[in-house]
């Protein structure tokens, strides 16, 4: 019995360990650039912090890739379910820096106004921003090709 205990100790030990050493980002998110430099973001989940850094991550590499050009960014929320404090934190970081690049503007397609109302409050660099809310992709593309 002693043995016995002492591996599912030792087990339990190590995937303790192991739960502590990763990080787990929470949401789901998809980012490319498509012509006329718009990139395109999907959020689908709930986020936190890590979540969102990926999210955030991912867009400042493309930016940075643009070398200065101006782009326009769509940003597809439909599936988002919110996010933690610290995960709004690291967007209005991010939007305090975006502020600083040649953004021309910001398309969001979304359906819930709550949403955009707690994105708003949390991130409120965002308002320095031209931005407008759709509730369709076609109609925020259309919108952001007629200001490139």
């Amino acid at each position: 019995m002693l043995i016995i205990w002492n591996m599912l100790r030792l087990n339990l030990n190590t995937d303790v360990r192991r739960e502590v050493d990763m990080v787990i980002a929470h949401g789901e998110v998809s980012i490319f650039l498509q012509n006329e430099n718009i990139i395109i973001a999907k959020l689908k989940g709930a986020f936190n912090e890590y979540g969102a850094q990926e999210y955030t991550d991912g867009i400042k590499q493309i930016i940075t890739q643009l070398d200065g050009q101006n782009f326009s960014i769509l940003i597809n929320l439909l599936e988002l379910m919110g996010g933690t404090p610290e995960a709004y934190k690291e967007l209005e970081d991010y939007n305090k820096w975006l502020n600083s690049q040649n953004l021309l503007a910001k398309a969001m397609v979304i359906n819930s106004m709550i949403t955009l109302d707690i994105i708003n409050m949390y991130s409120p660099s965002r308002g320095e921003q031209k931005s407008e809310t759709f509730d369709n992709e076609t109609d925020a593309i259309a919108w952001l090709k007629t200001l490139t």
